[in-house]
């Protein structure tokens, strides 16, 4: 009976952006962000980085129950010396603060406390920890298929369960096709390598069981009512593990047939008829067969097993040219022997181009330097909003000028602030105090407001005009 998903998938992507219950998630991972960004300054060598996370186990050890509790931060050094042999380089006073200020953990005077959210995110980081170490102890083609098992398995811990565990069938999928990919580049390494066989073995078997678990992760999505949508998809992933299946087991075939053959004693009779099959079959080879072409041979021939089987050099495929006619042969001939050389003496003549000399006077040079400091201005701030205005405009109170250039939101008034600064700095625009006692009219939507209400009065125009 084939198990489908009847029910729509937990996902933060899904839920209302209003949704409290979303804002208490995103609260964790701020916390996380927080945590790290706290303790930067250690999550920047591997040597400390296994530091911390030893210390989050010894904390984590003690909150299940597996050790006896922590009473403080002694408590929690003396542990970590005795199970590591060695003090911690990094401050524990630092790391408790931490937690303690995102909640993690809670400190009363005989013990150390670990909090839900200090649980789920410990185990997390540990977790991610060994699933990176599992992952860099893999060979470069079983990493990949060893991810696209942990994407199987990540979807029947979270997508089975009615959880979105992300885009994990796809993810699946690529990762089998880029391990397809990089084993067909080593094939050729695979088959000079005397001890590649149980390597190739570990390939065959994880691509089988990568075979089954796909079909039984697409089998899911038949009556899914995105099923549609996943058919492309589904498609790809049927023929991808065809294919790889197809190259893990051909090379496995070959390496053993090639052991075999070396076994084999060698026949004097050549029959014709095999002996051209073999050349068709070598240019015109298909999926299911396991029939070597001459790279393939000579790359075996590498492993070296028989004396002088190996021989130094470089294998390069070569492509001969067509014959050449006899009567180009002759012309080519007759004119090398009756060839003789130029003895005319060859006149040249430069024409010497010189372009004329720019002299700039002091306020030149000035001005010229002025406009190039403006233009290396206007690459780092926007002055455009600002500029367009002033041109509309003879004159405007500085509050106006910045909520027409920027908006009600701060980030944007404070950009147009940027803007109207460096128009005047690089004299483009003036500002002048008034003593005007009529105020522009105060937004009531802004996020920003003035700090000096005398800011308010001040005006600004183009530094080539000025307010009659």
């Amino acid at each position: 009976m084939v198990e489908t998903f009847d029910r729509r998938l937990i996902s933060i992507f899904d839920t209302e952006p209003t949704s409290h219950l979303l804002k208490e998630a995103l609260r964790d991972i701020i916390k996380l962000s927080g945590v790290l960004s706290e303790l930067r300054e250690y999550f920047e060598e591997p040597i400390k980085v296994l530091q911390i996370l030893k210390v989050i186990h010894l904390i984590n050890e003690a909150a299940l129950g597996l050790e006896e509790p922590l009473e403080d931060r002694d408590a929690l050094y003396y542990r970590y010396r005795n199970r590591n042999g060695s003090d911690p380089e990094i401050s524990l006073d630092k790391i408790l603060n931490v937690l303690e200020k995102f909640n993690w953990i809670v400190r009363t005077k005989h013990r150390i406390t670990m909090m839900d959210v200090g649980k789920r995110m410990m185990d997390m980081l540990v977790r991610l920890a060994n699933d990176s170490l599992a992952y860099y102890m893999q060979d470069e083609v079983a990493r990949s298929l060893f991810q696209a098992q942990r994407d199987a398995d990540l979807s029947e811990a979270y997508d089975d369960k009615g959880i979105s565990g992300g885009n994990r069938l796809a993810s699946m999928i690529r990762n089998v096709e880029e391990a397809v990919a990089k084993l067909k580049e080593r094939q050729l390494e695979f088959l000079a390598d005397r001890h590649a066989l149980p390597q190739v073995q570990i390939i065959v078997e994880l691509m089988n069981e990568l075979n089954a678990r796909l079909n039984e992760r697409m089998n899911k999505y038949q009556t899914f009512e995105e099923g549609m949508k996943l058919a492309p998809l589904l498609k790809k992933g049927t023929d991808i593990m065809f294919e790889g299946t197809q190259i893990s087991l051909g090379t496995l075939n070959k390496i053993l047939k090639f052991a075999h053959l070396q076994k084999t004693e060698v026949g004097e009779d050549i029959n014709p008829l095999l002996f051209r099959n073999f050349i068709i079959h070598s240019f015109y080879k298909r999926m299911d067969t396991d029939l070597p072409n001459g790279t393939e041979i000579l790359s075996f021939m590498e492993q070296n097993r028989a004396e002088s089987e190996r021989l130094d050099g470089l294998w390069i495929p070569v492509k001969f040219a067509s014959p050449i006619d006899y009567s180009q042969i002759a012309a080519t001939v007759d004119y090398l022997e009756h060839y003789t050389p130029s003895t005319e003496s060859v006149e040249e003549r430069l024409d010497h181009t010189f372009e004329p000399i720019t002299e700039w006077t002091e306020e030149e040079m000035n001005e010229q330097l002025g406009n190039l400091q403006w233009q290396m201005t206007k690459m780092q701030i926007c002055t455009e909003d600002v500029e367009r205005v002033l041109e509309q405009k003879e004159a405007v109170g500085l509050e106006e000028l910045v909520w027409e250039a920027g908006s009600e939101r701060w980030a944007d008034a404070l950009n147009a602030l940027l803007a109207v600064s460096a128009l005047i700095s690089n004299k483009r625009a003036v500002m002048e105090k008034t003593n005007s006692t009529e105020m522009t009219e105060k937004y009531n939507e802004l996020e920003w407001e003035f700090a000096d209400e005398q800011d308010r009065r001040n005006k600004v125009h183009r530094a080539d005009g000025r307010e009659d």
